[in-house]
């Protein structure tokens, strides 16, 4: 992200197909240190990461 706080940080994500019908998101998020990861860990981002976890779902759902 453009003018972010925080620093850099490589992702893998992968899709695990768990039926026809749905998928599990697994995230590995690497940091530069582990006290970026810990600062970043700081951060209250559980709400929304969760709140766009769920509207990518819910537009998913609607492709169906």
């Amino acid at each position: 992200m453009d003018n972010a706080p925080f620093d850099v940080q490589l992702e893998f994500l992968e899709f695990e197909k768990l039926t026809d019908d749905t998928s599990k998101l697994n995230m590995h998020v690497v940091y530069r240190t582990p006290e970026l990861r810990d600062q970043m860990l700081k951060l209250p981002f559980a709400y929304g990461i969760n709140m766009a976890h769920n509207r990518l779902q819910e537009v998913v759902n609607k492709l169906k």
